[in-house]
């Protein structure tokens, strides 16, 4: 009797442990191929990606698709590494892959990714809030879903949403060492720029060969005006990874704040040298282009500049440009900025993302034309208004709110709010002197 329970016991044990071999060996992969190398590939790319280093990314993920041209969710994160428009025709036959492919037989996750992508893209904030939040609802801690939400919630300036999501990923995909740099720019963003250097500083300790620790701890020493201390981290950076083009892209920066338009050219150089960096190097030509003569406080070499450098852009993406056309007396095109900022504000959702900026902007636009209209105090309550919406979240928006915080105090000095208006210098100065210095060097608009 003994023998045959023993019996029973070892077959019941066996089909235990035959049932968990089955369940385990028919588990769903994680990404949908059916090729090994493919799969190789792409877990290469997705480690050069998690590292910033997109052109490698670019490559592994260009290989995996050749090796399986069926291996849909990698075409998402090609797109991902393209510095390109939305109009790009590499970007578009992307998009049209994603969005004519088979999602029926792939994971959840790639489904959502792949849904989400496309709906980003066609700016269908609508679709794209309910695909993430049907997905997030079913996987809450995927760190795909964490690190989107974490991005929205930075984006609208909910600092503690934003935090409790970055921490999460910290927990729960400890060795996703970059969700450290977003928590330095989480704090960034909130002029919390002490706890900013001891978080990029954790970052570093982590991922010490890693270059965009020292560049992100670059591009914040750059805005308080720690130069010295910048350059070192962003020449570390390129050490460590020769073609990281954000490292020179802060460089031109660096040297422009600097008023040294020749550093700026010889960065710029090395970067055009780097074949990964062409993308970011025309746009590191049109920035020295535009500023060289700013420093020099020629408005109308400025607007020059411009229009042969930097005809391409969109002039909402800069606030320099709105001065730039009232200084030099093109209200047309004055006009024709704000307007097409009304324009971009009226379109976006009240959910979305990227109001919050777009209506900082608008205010700024409007304020500006005020100001050099002659009306100063009608003029500060819409840079306070931009104000209120501007946060520190990295170099270029760091030096919009300082710009922003500027002018505030000269439409407030202008209206007779001098104790304010000293008030609002002393902040901004607190955060770069070196650059309120470089502002004050520049011509006093008529107004003031």
């Amino acid at each position: 009797m003994r023998r045959n329970v023993l019996i029973t016991c070892v077959l019941l044990a066996i089909v235990v442990i035959a049932a968990a071999v089955v369940a385990l060996t028919s588990k769903r992969p994680e990404w949908t191929t059916s090729s090994p190398e493919a799969l190789a590939e792409f877990q290469k790319g997705l480690d050069a990606s998690d590292k910033l280093y997109y052109a490698e990314a670019r490559a592994h993920f260009t290989k995996a698709v050749e090796l399986d041209p069926n291996f849909l969710v990698v075409k998402y994160f090609q797109m991902r590494t393209l510095d390109a428009p939305d109009g790009d025709p590499v970007v578009s036959k992307l998009l049209q892959a994603l969005e004519h492919g088979d999602v029926s037989k792939v994971t959840d996750r790639e489904r959502y990714l792949v849904e989400y992508a496309v709906a980003g893209r066609k700016k269908d904030t609508s679709a794209a809030e309910k695909i993430l939040s049907a997905y997030a609802s079913k996987k809450p801690d995927d760190p795909y879903v964490l690190e989107r939400q974490a991005t929205i919630a930075t984006a609208r300036q909910d600092w503690p949403e934003a935090r409790r999501l970055l921490t999460r990923l910290v927990e729960v995909a400890p060795n996703r060492c970059v969700a450290y740099n977003q928590l330095g720019y989480l704090e960034m963003g909130q002029g919390r720029f002490a706890d900013a250097q001891r978080m990029f500083e954790t970052y570093r300790y982590i991922a010490p060969d890693q270059a965009n620790p020292h560049d992100s701890l670059g591009e914040l020493f750059i805005l308080l005006g720690r130069y010295d201390e910048a350059r070192k981290e962003l020449e570390d950076a390129l050490r460590i990874k020769s073609d990281f083009c954000a490292s020179y892209e802060h460089l031109v920066w660096l040297a422009l704040l600097e008023g040294r338009t020749d550093e700026a050219e010889k960065a710029l150089a090395r970067a055009s040298s780097m074949s990964a960096c062409g993308a970011s190097g025309k746009g590191m030509k049109c920035v020295i282009a535009a500023l060289s003569p700013l420093l020099a406080d020629d408005w109308e070499g400025v607007w020059s500049a411009q229009q042969a450098s930097c005809g391409g852009q969109k002039p909402e993406d800069e606030l320099l440009q709105i001065w730039v056309a009232l200084r030099t007396g093109h209200r047309a095109e004055a006009d024709a900025i704000q307007k097409n900022a009304h324009e971009r504000l009226a379109k976006m959702s009240p959910t979305d993302p990227g109001r919050r900026y777009m209506e900082a902007f608008v205010a700024h636009v409007e304020g500006a034309r005020l100001f050099m209209d002659g009306e100063p105090a009608k003029a500060a309550e819409r840079f306070r208004f931009a104000d209120q919406s501007m946060a520190y979240r990295d170099l270029p928006l760091g030096l919009e709110k300082i710009v922003n915080r500027f002018v505030l105090a000269r439409a407030l000095e202008a209206s007779g709010a001098k104790d304010e208006a000293a008030t609002v210098l002393a902040e901004a100065r607190a955060v770069n002197p070196k650059f309120v210095d470089r502002l004050n060097s520049l011509s006093t608009p008529p107004s003031s």
